[in-house]
C-alpha cells in the first residue's frame, strides 16, 4: 500500500468543501476475489478485528457487524455502526461522519485491480481542528491496518 496525492477522479473529494486534511493510498487487488467495490466493502468490514471496529465505527460486537452486513447494500444514507454512506457510484463508496466539530469522509475506490483509499477532513473551529491534530497521530496507520485485514484473507 503505497501513500499517493489525491485524484480527483474520486468522489469522495467532492465530499466536503473545503477540505482541510487529505491523504490517499492506493495498491493493487485481486480481481477474481474482489470484482467490484462492493464485494470488498463488505470483505473490509467482515474481517476488522473488534477493537477497530469499536475505535472507528462504534461497533462492539461481532454478531452487530454481522447483523448490519446482513441487512446491507451499500446504499446512500445507509450506515455501517457510525459509518454513514455519503455518496457512491459503481467504483466508490463514500463513508463518514459528522462529529459537530469536525466531518470527514473515507472514500474506497476499484478501477479495474487499482484499489485507492482516501480520508477527507473538514475541521468545524478550534476543536476539530485540535482533535484531529492528535488523531492525525496514528490515523495514517488504522487506515493501513485496517486495510490489511482484508487484503490478507
Amino acid at each position: 500500500m503505497n501513500g499517493i496525492e489525491l485524484e480527483n477522479d474520486m468522489l469522495v473529494t467532492t465530499s466536503l468543501k473545503p477540505i482541510d486534511y487529505s491523504d490517499c493510498f492506493e495498491t493493487s487487488i485481486n480481481t477474481d476475489k474482489f470484482p467490484n467495490i462492493d464485494s470488498f466493502v463488505r470483505r473490509y468490514f467482515e474481517t476488522q478485528p473488534r477493537w477497530l471496529m469499536a475505535i472507528s465505527m462504534n461497533i462492539l460486537k461481532q454478531e452487530t457487524m454481522d447483523k448490519t452486513l446482513e441487512n446491507t447494500s451499500f446504499k446512500i444514507d445507509e450506515s455501517i455502526g457510525a459509518w454513514k454512506i455519503y455518496m457512491r457510484d459503481e467504483n466508490e463508496i463514500v463513508f463518514g461522519d459528522d462529529m459537530g466539530f469536525m466531518e470527514y469522509r473515507f472514500g474506497m475506490r476499484l478501477d479495474d485491480d487499482r484499489l485507492r483509499v482516501a480520508t477527507v477532513v473538514q475541521y468545524k473551529g478550534r476543536i476539530g481542528k485540535y482533535y484531529f491534530s492528535l488523531v492525525k497521530l496514528l490515523h495514517k496507520k488504522f487506515v493501513l491496518k485496517s486495510l490489511s485485514y482484508p487484503l490478507a484473507k
